[in-house]
């Protein structure tokens, strides 16, 4: 029947679009954001929050960093390697290469919060 299958087409393309809030990474950064926020804030006053602060912001960003390099190996071992020893080519393989938006997301919120950090008054 011709008729009826642009009519599922049309609708295969319209569940393509549908993805889950829970598989994005919006909801994940955004608890993180306020994680982190809450921590500053606490460690304005308390040195030992402060040193949490800047231990989670530490341990997202390295963690982060994994993904990108076992992200890289499995593009092949060259490249992991790049990857692993070389910032820059870090750097250039999420945003040019890589096709993985989380990817993108990730690398992008852990650069932000990595100057944040530089430039932020921790003591």
């Amino acid at each position: 029947m011709q008729a009826g299958r642009p009519m599922a087409l049309g609708k295969a393309a319209a569940t393509q679009w549908e993805t889950p809030w829970y598989k994005t990474p919006w909801p994940y950064v955004g608890a993180l954001a306020l994680v982190l926020g809450g921590l500053y804030l606490m460690g304005r006053e308390n040195p030992a929050m402060m040193l949490a602060f800047v231990g989670v912001a530490a341990l997202y960003s390295f963690a982060v960093h994994i993904i990108v390099v076992v992200t890289a190996f499995k593009e092949g071992a060259g490249t992991g390697f790049l990857a692993l020893c070389i910032p820059f080519y870090a750097l250039y393989f999420v945003f040019k290469v890589c096709e993985n938006d989380t990817l993108k997301v990730l690398y992008s919120h852990a650069l932000i919060l990595n100057f944040a950090l530089r430039f932020l008054d921790v003591e």
